[in-house]
């Protein structure tokens, strides 16, 4: 059994290695998505990329250490097929069809942050909506109307925006450099 956990213990480093080469990997391929957020202010850029990279990072990472820990369970000579598999796949399943809609929110606002449609103080129209965005949630985008009513927009309802505001804010760069 020493020798097993020895194994067992190389096994999960290589894991940790792999996970440092995926998280490098991943950070070089966002970069030019995360250069497109300079003309942010320095929170609304800290927030949009602890969203926008954090959760390909933490997904991967997850990915990588389940693997692994089957992996090195398996290997101390445990029967993962039987028990561990068909009871994860369950749960993942019922957790999906539970929360379905607000995975679906938390999937477009992810979209919509990567792509940088709108940020914070842009003047948009989402649908018959029309305001200045307040907050760019995962879930949800609120917006400030003229008339001083804010809205709250499901993420996954949003499929028509116009942004205001960008165009002038990306000449005002332009001009200053």
């Amino acid at each position: 059994m020493p020798n097993r956990l020895a194994w067992a213990i190389c096994i999960a480093v290589v894991g940790e290695i792999l996970i440092r080469l995926a998280q490098w990997r991943l950070r070089k391929a966002f970069e030019p998505v995360m250069q497109r957020d300079l003309y942010l202010d320095a929170a609304e850029r800290v927030r949009r990329r602890r969203v926008v990279l954090g959760l390909p990072l933490l997904l991967s990472r997850m990915l990588i250490l389940i693997v692994f820990l089957l992996i090195i369970v398996r290997y101390l000579g445990f029967d993962t097929r039987a028990e561990v598999v068909p009871v994860g796949v369950a749960v993942a399943l019922a957790a999906v069809l539970i929360f379905w809609r607000p995975l679906r929110d938390m999937a477009c606002g992810y979209f919509i942050m990567y792509d940088g449609l709108y940020a914070t103080g842009d003047r948009v129209t989402i649908g018959e909506h029309t305001g200045v965005v307040t907050a760019v949630g995962l879930r949800h985008t609120r917006l400030r109307a003229p008339d001083g009513r804010e809205t709250a927009i499901a993420n996954s309802t949003i499929t028509d925006v116009t942004n205001h505001s960008s165009a002038r804010e990306m000449e005002r760069l332009t001009r200053e450099t």
